[in-house]
């Protein structure tokens, strides 16, 4: 999604291409919190995910459950419990 925002930047004229810009590197560095919050070694993940992407490999992404990255859409998502939502 990150390239797509990029490209798009390149297309805006004026002050908004750099609020695109940097919607792309915020984007980009959404991986890298994820694994370093779920305890793995980021820059290696991000490595991998980046060169997936290079390869054309557009549906791959991290997958949390063992620290590694893969198709997110092979990848069996389990239910959500919701909480409710109420208002004090």
């Amino acid at each position: 999604m990150a390239n797509a925002v990029d490209d798009l930047a390149k297309t805006v004229a004026g002050k908004e291409s750099l609020a695109v810009e940097s919607f792309a590197r915020a984007l980009r560095m959404l991986p890298g919190i994820i694994a370093d919050n779920a305890g793995y070694d980021s820059s290696e993940l991000v490595a991998q995910l980046r060169a997936a992407h290079a390869a054309g490999k557009s549906t791959c992404g991290l997958n949390m459950n063992n620290g590694t990255i893969g198709d997110v859409c092979r990848v069996k998502l389990a239910a959500w419990d919701r909480a409710p939502i109420t208002e004090n």
